[in-house]
């Protein structure tokens, strides 16, 4: 049997290898650790893998920033198996174990180790009232549109903006991206991009004689991906897979994106002149699609004020972690959501299969985004389950871009928006008075 190896990313885009040689092993920033990752978002001794027989665990060591297993927290020991993504601080690391065949359950019953207790609903009251505040300073006169761009963030999904010029789309992002501290990146879309200046390329060093893979922008925790149709379709595919799976592969080798990765798109309507209007793949792979519109005069007035002296964006600066960020999503995963909810959820999703007007319905996946998000919607109003209120205020935010109108239809409907408007008042809800 082969000896287990853990594969650590640098940022330079090089990867280090570590054979496990011996029972237990730790990860740090000090030089007594078998895994010596010298950043200043890692404590000195960080995490801890052992060997129990076949099995390996790992542990965090009471860390700074926390260490975390497939993007949830490790809160106590858990077991690890291969490919599992370890990230320590912003390093990921994956563990690579292809012969142990241990972890197979052949008697049918499931061995997955639940997520551990201890992130508290309180804790992320705590972090969305600090964001909605910090971005308010920036982006003015939207509260419901702050609430969606962090009940999608906290739903570890991705947001398209659509909405016409100079309306705040970049700033709203740049703002929450300041907001958090994690890894930045702004990709300025145009015509004449190509797929490698996002996800990166093998460049050969002449000095070691090999390849060397050089991270492109995608590699980061907040990702801008401002005017995304004013680039072509072959560059937008590009997106597809790091969107969807957060990996990126290169000359067939993978590579893992930090947690958490959020990409915020802006996109201008498709009416305006040397746009590429994204393929319905690409949409779908956004979990929300939000518009701003204008702002009323006196909120207008304010934002005039506002940037008399100085730009707010220089005013604000980080309120919470990256690593608060995904201890968040493992709170939405554990909010409650009753089978009356999901069989509304269903009846939402096959009436737009079924309806006349539309070309297309939503896809399983397309209610799995709707659930997701409206799991996070209650978290973000401190409860711990899902009611259909939650469900009925994301499906337009959620479903909207995923279906089209029938030309035929136009004249009859002004928009989808309309339809899903129709949908749900068919569907009556049960004793939504009782909270299902």
């Amino acid at each position: 049997m082969n000896v287990p190896t853990f594969t650590v990313q640098e940022g330079s885009g090089s990867n280090r290898e570590y054979p496990m040689t011996r029972d237990d092993f730790f990860i740090g920033r000090g030089l007594e650790c078998n895994i010596v990752i010298d950043k200043n978002d890692i404590s000195r001794k960080h995490t801890k893998i052992s060997r129990d027989g076949e099995k390996f665990f790992i542990e965090d060591l009471q860390s700074v920033n926390g260490t975390f297993l497939n993007a949830s927290p490790v809160l106590a020991r858990r077991e690890i198996k291969h490919m599992d993504v370890i990230q320590a601080g912003s390093t990921m690391i994956v563990f690579n174990d292809p012969d142990n065949l241990s972890h197979i359950n052949l008697s049918g019953t499931s061995t997955r180790i639940g997520l551990e207790e201890g992130c508290s609903f309180e804790y992320m009251k705590v972090i969305i009232k600090q964001l909605e505040d910090n971005i308010a300073v920036v982006f003015k006169g939207k509260p419901e549109v702050i609430r969606d761009i962090i009940v999608c963030l906290f739903a570890d999904g991705h947001v398209l903006i659509e909405d016409a010029p100079g309306v705040g789309k970049s700033m709203l992002a740049q703002a929450i991206s300041k907001s958090i501290q994690g890894v930045y990146k702004r990709i300025q879309f145009t015509p004449d991009m190509l797929p490698s200046d996002i996800t990166g390329m093998s460049i050969y060093d002449e000095s070691k004689k090999e390849f060397k893979f050089m991270p492109g922008p995608i590699f980061g925790n907040i990702i801008l991906a401002d005017e995304i149709n004013r680039t072509t379709p072959r560059t937008q595919s590009s997106l597809l897979e790091c969107m969807s799976e957060s990996v990126v592969t290169i000359d067939g080798h993978p590579h893992v994106l930090p947690k958490p990765f959020f990409v915020i798109a802006t996109q201008n309507p498709d009416d305006y002149h040397g746009t590429y209007p994204l393929p319905e793949p690409q949409l779908d792979r956004f979990l929300m699609r939000l518009s701003i519109g204008y702002p009323a005069p006196e909120v207008e007035k304010d934002i005039l004020r506002s940037q008399t002296i100085s730009h707010p964006l220089n005013e604000i600066s980080y309120v919470v972690k990256a690593s608060d960020i995904v201890r968040s999503h493992a709170v939405v995963r554990k909010i409650h959501i009753s089978d009356e909810v999901r069989n509304y959820i269903v009846a939402i999703a096959a009436a737009t299969r079924s309806h006349p007007a539309l070309t297309n319905g939503c896809s399983p996946r397309a209610s799995l985004a709707l659930m997701r998000v409206s799991q996070s919607l209650a978290a973000y109003y401190a409860r711990q389950y899902v009611i259909p209120r939650d469900v009925r205020e994301m499906v337009k935010p959620v479903l909207a871009h995923r279906i089209r109108l029938k030309l035929r239809y136009q004249g009859e409907w002004r928009s989808v928006n309309d339809v899903l408007d129709s949908i749900l008042e068919s569907i009556p809800m049960a004793n939504e008075e009782k909270g299902l």
